[in-house]
C-alpha cells in the first residue's frame, strides 16, 4: 500500500512540476529561515547555561541611589569576593574576574608589538567554576601565581603560530614579563565571559603604578559566588550588606543583589530593556515565515484540488475508503515537506556563516552540532507535513463521486474562501513588515544625518602611547603642519565610546546627585569640532590658555539651577568655577538626553593631555584619499619613535557602532521582509496560474466575443488587488503600534507619517500586480482557438 502511494506522490510532483517546485521552494525557504531564526533565538535565551556550576552562580551587582535614580555597578574592590567567601558560609567559591580595564600593548619574545583590549585579570578558580577548557596547560596552576598569562586559542595562533606556547613570555605594557601557562579552547559564544587572555589576578600589583593603585583602591571586579547548593539567596543578599572590606565609598549607601548567571544576557538590571522583546518579536517572525510557507502549501495545493475531484470520484465509486485516500494525499505531503527538509538542511548549512556574519550575529557553527538543532529541525519536519498535509487530505477526501462524476461540482469553488483568507494573510504580514524595515531605515537614516553639536565628520582619532609624554609635542606639531592647525586638536578619551570618565557630584546650590561626564581637552578642540559657545572665557580668542578653566555645557546648568550668565554667579559644584558654557553636544547615543559634561580646557603642552594616554584629532579635507592620508599620518606617527603601533579609529565608525543592534535589527527585517515578499509572491502566482487553467474557455469565449487584452488582464486581476487592498488595511494599525512601542526607547525619535504606509502598500500593489500580470497578459493573448478546440 505504502508502495503504491509513495508512486503515485512521485507521479503527481514529476506530472506537476511548475506546482510542485513552487511548493517546495516555498516550503525550503520556510524552513531554512525559520529554522535560522530559531537557532539564533535558542542561542539568546541558553546563554550560560553550559557552565558546571550555572544554577548555583550568581554575580553580585551593587545598586547605588543618586538624585533618586538606581545605578547598577558591576565593578567591586578586589576584597570584596574574599571577604564574602569568607564572612558568608553559604558561599563555596568567590570568582573575580575583569575582561580589561583598558588596550594594552602585548609583544610575544621580542616579537612586533600588538595593541590589544580585552585582557583581563582573573582568580585562578575561574576555569574550573565557568567550565573553560584548556587546549595546552594545567587548569589548577595556570592562573595561580603572579607573572602568568593563558591565552585564547586565536591569541596564540596570533602570536605563536599553531605551536604550543606554553612557557613562553609576553611582555605586557612593554615592561612586564608574563609566562604564558595556558590556551583557552574557543570560548562559547553565548557566554557573558568574552575576552581574549587572562592575566592572574595576583599579578595585578606588579604591573606599575596605575594599576597597583586600582588593584587597592578601585572597583573594577566582576565578582561571582558560587553558593552551596541549600542556600538561601534572599539571606546571602542581606548577609552582604555586612561584608567589611578595605574599600569604602563615602556618602554611598549600597544595597546589593544578586543575579544568576544563565540570566545575565537577558534578564540583569544592566541588560537592555528590550533585549528578550526584541528576541520575542524574532521568534514570532520566523514563526509567521514557515506559517506562510504551510499556507502557500495548503492553497496551492486546494486549488488544484478540482484538478483530482475525478480521481477521487473514480477511486470512491470503485470501493476506495476515505482513509485511504487521506492516507495518500498525506503521504504527497510527507514526500513534498520531506523534499524541502533535505533541500533546507543543505541551504542552512551552506548560507549559515555568511548570514552569520552578514548579520554580525556571533554565533559559531558549533550551534549546527548540538542536539537541541536536530530535534528543532525533526519538530518542524513532522509539524510541517501534519500541518500542510492535514487540511488537503480531509477536504480532497470529502469528495462525492457522484457530483463529481456527474460535473455538477463547481469547479474551483471548494476552498475558494480559505485561499482568499491565506493570501490576505500573506500579503498583510508582508506589507506589516516592509512598513517596520521602512520606519526603522528611516530612523537610523536620522540617527546618522542628525547635528549632534559636534562635527564628526572626516575626523580621525590618532592613540598617543602614555609613555609619549617626551614625544608628544614633535608629533603633535608636525600633525599640525601636514593637516593644518584649525584641523587639530586634542581630548583625552575616545569620544562616542564607553570609556569617558564619569563623576559623581553634588550640585553647590541644590545638593541635587548628578553624573557628570568628563573630558580633558586643548583650546583647539571647540573650533575644530564645531562646538557653539553660550558663553566663552574672558579673552578666549586673545589669550592663551595658561591654567586649568572648567567649561561646562547647558546641561549641568540646568541640574545645578543656574540661569543667565552663569560666569557671574556661583559655582555649579564645589571648587569649579565656571570659566565657559557651551551649547549641549552629544558624546554618546541618542537613546538618551545629553548628559552633563563638564570640560577642562588645558594647554596643549600639559602632561594632563598624555600622562594616561589620550588621543589626537584630526580632521580629514573632503574628497581625501583615506587610505594615502592613514599611510602619510602613520609615517609620522612613526617618525616619533613611538612606545606603542599605529592605532586610530574614526569618530564616525565610532559613532555608528553605538546602534550595532538597532542596525542588525534593520538587517534582519530587511531580510523577513524579502523572505515574506517572496513567499506570497510564490503563492499568488500559483493561485493566478490555477486560475488561468480553471478559466482557460471562458477566456476563449470572452475573446470570441470581443473582449480586449486589457479588459481579460483586469478581470483575472482585481480579485487578487482586492485582497491586496485589504491586507493593507490590517498591516497598517499593527505595525503602527510595534513600531511606537520601538520607539519609545529613543529619546530622538522620527515621527512615523502617512508616507511610509503609502510607500509600503504601493510597493505591495505594484509587485502584486506584476505577479498576476505575468500570468494574466499571458492568458489574454492565447489564441482563443486553442481554447476552443475541443468544444
Amino acid at each position: 500500500m505504502l508502495t503504491n502511494y509513495l508512486k503515485i506522490a512521485f507521479r503527481q510532483l514529476r506530472t506537476n512540476a511548475l506546482f510542485s517546485f513552487m511548493n517546495i521552494l516555498g516550503l525550503t525557504v520556510g524552513l531554512a529561515v525559520s529554522t535560522f531564526i530559531a537557532l539564533y533565538v535558542w542561542h539568546e535565551f541558553h546563554y550560560d547555561r553550559h557552565h558546571p556550576f550555572a544554577d548555583r552562580t550568581y554575580r553580585i551587582l551593587s545598586v547605588v541611589n543618586y538624585g533618586g535614580e538606581d545605578v547598577s555597578i558591576p565593578g567591586l574592590h578586589e576584597a570584596f569576593g574574599t571577604e564574602a567567601k569568607r564572612q558568608i558560609p553559604e558561599v563555596e567559591t568567590a570568582v573575580r574576574v575583569s575582561e580589561g580595564l583598558a588596550e594594552v600593548v602585548l609583544q610575544p619574545d621580542g616579537n612586533p608589538r600588538f595593541k590589544e583590549e580585552k585582557i583581563g585579570f582573573a582568580d585562578a578558580s575561574i576555569l574550573s567554576v565557568m567550565g573553560i577548557r584548556l587546549r595546552w596547560g594545567d587548569a589548577k596552576t595556570a592562573l595561580s601565581e603572579p607573572g602568568r598569562i593563558v591565552l585564547t586559542r586565536v591569541l596564540a595562533e596570533k602570536y605563536f603560530g599553531p605551536n604550543n606556547p606554553v612557557g613562553r613570555t609576553i611582555q605586557y605594557d612593554k615592561q612586564y614579563p608574563l609566562t604564558v601557562s595556558g590556551v583557552l579552547e574557543e570560548l562559547p559564544t553565548n557566554s557573558v565571559l568574552q575576552f581574549r587572555a587572562l592575566v592572574s589576578l595576583s599579578s595585578m600589583p606588579t604591573l606599575g603604578p596605575v594599576r597597583q593603585n586600582m588593584y587597592k583602591a578601585g572597583g573594577f571586579l566582576t565578582t561571582y559566588l558560587v553558593l552551596r547548593p541549600d542556600a538561601d539567596v534572599r539571606l546571602v543578599e542581606r548577609k552582604l550588606k555586612k561584608v567589611v572590606t578595605s574599600l569604602v565609598f563615602k556618602d554611598i549607601t549600597s544595597r546589593y543583589i544578586l543575579e544568576p548567571l544563565p540570566s545575565l544576557h537577558l534578564d540583569s538590571q544592566m541588560a537592555p530593556k528590550n533585549a528578550r522583546q526584541t528576541l520575542y518579536i524574532f521568534l514570532t517572525v520566523a514563526l509567521v515565515i514557515l506559517v506562510l510557507a504551510v499556507i502557500n502549501y495548503i492553497s496551492l495545493t486546494t486549488a488544484r484540488a478540482t484538478k483530482r475531484a475525478r480521481e477521487v470520484g473514480v477511486r470512491k465509486a470503485v470501493g476506495g475508503l476515505r482513509n485511504e485516500l487521506i492516507g495518500q494525499f498525506f503521504t504527497e505531503s510527507f514526500l513534498t515537506t520531506t523534499l524541502a527538509f533535505i533541500l533546507s538542511l543543505g541551504v542552512l548549512q551552506a548560507l549559515f556563516p555568511w548570514a552569520n556574519q552578514a548579520l554580525d550575529l556571533h554565533m559559531d557553527n558549533r550551534v549546527l552540532q548540538q542536539g537541541a538543532y536536530w530535534m528543532l529541525m525533526l519538530v518542524l519536519w513532522l509539524g510541517c507535513s501534519l500541518l500542510a498535509g492535514s487540511y488537503p487530505a480531509l477536504l480532497l477526501s470529502r469528495f462525492r463521486p457522484q457530483e463529481v462524476l456527474k460535473g455538477t461540482m463547481s469547479s474551483g469553488r471548494s476552498g475558494a474562501t480559505v485561499r482568499r483568507v491565506f493570501t490576505t494573510v500573506q500579503f498583510a504580514t508582508s506589507i506589516g513588515l516592509l512598513i517596520c524595515s521602512i520606519v526603522l531605515y528611516t530612523q537610523m537614516r536620522f540617527l546618522r544625518t542628525k547635528n549632534l553639536g559636534i562635527n564628526r565628520a572626516q575626523v580621525v582619532a590618532l592613540a598617543v602611547d602614555a609613555e609619549m609624554v617626551s614625544q608628544f609635542p614633535a608629533l603633535r606639531d608636525d600633525v599640525r603642519q601636514w593637516a593644518g592647525p584649525e584641523n587639530t586638536a586634542v581630548s583625552n578619551a575616545a569620544i562616542f565610546t564607553n570609556n569617558i570618565s564619569m563623576w559623581f557630584m553634588n550640585t553647590a546650590k541644590t545638593k541635587k546627585q548628578v553624573i557628570v561626564q568628563m573630558l580633558t581637552v586643548d583650546k583647539n578642540f571647540f573650533g575644530m569640532m564645531g562646538i557653539r559657545w553660550l558663553y566663552p572665557p574672558e579673552g578666549w580668542e586673545k589669550k592663551p590658555v595658561t591654567e586649568p578653566l572648567n567649561v561646562f555645557n547647558e546641561a549641568v546648568m540646568k541640574a545645578a539651577d543656574i540661569k543667565g550668565n552663569p560666569q557671574s554667579q556661583g559655582p555649579p559644584f564645589k571648587g569649579m568655577e565656571t570659566a565657559g558654557v557651551v551649547a549641549d553636544f552629544h558624546i554618546g547615543s541618542l537613546h538618551g538626553p545629553v548628559s552633563p559634561l563638564r570640560l577642562e580646557v588645558v594647554s596643549d603642552t600639559a602632561k594632563a593631555l598624555v600622562e594616561r594616554g589620550s588621543y589626537l584629532l584630526v580632521r580629514l579635507q573632503p574628497h581625501t584619499d583615506v587610505e594615502q592620508a592613514l599611510r602619510e599620518l602613520k609615517t609620522i606617527y612613526d617618525r616619533s619613535k613611538p612606545t606603542a603601533p599605529f592605532d586610530y579609529y574614526f569618530l564616525d565608525d565610532a559613532y555608528n557602532k553605538l546602534y550595532t543592534k538597532e542596525q542588525q535589527l534593520l538587517r534582519l527585517f530587511n531580510g523577513f521582509t524579502g523572505l515574506t515578499l517572496l513567499v506570497a509572491c510564490l503563492g499568488l502566482l500559483g493561485l493566478i496560474t490555477f486560475s488561468v487553467e480553471a478559466r482557460t474557455k471562458e477566456i476563449g469565449i470572452r475573446k470570441v466575443l470581443g473582449a480586449s487584452v486589457s479588459g481579460i488582464v483586469l478581470l483575472l486581476s482585481r480579485d487578487f488587488l482586492k485582497l491586496v487592498g485589504i491586507s493593507m488595511l490590517v498591516a497598517a494599525p499593527v505595525a503602527w503600534y510595534v513600531m511606537d512601542k520601538w520607539l519609545q526607547d529613543f529619546e530622538y525619535k522620527v515621527s512615523m507619517e502617512w508616507w511610509m504606509f503609502a510607500l509600503a502598500g504601493g510597493f505591495a500593489v505594484v509587485l502584486a500586480t506584476l505577479t498576476v500580470s505575468f500570468q494574466s497578459i499571458r492568458a489574454a493573448l492565447t489564441n482563443p482557438v486553442k481554447s476552443l478546440k475541443t468544444e
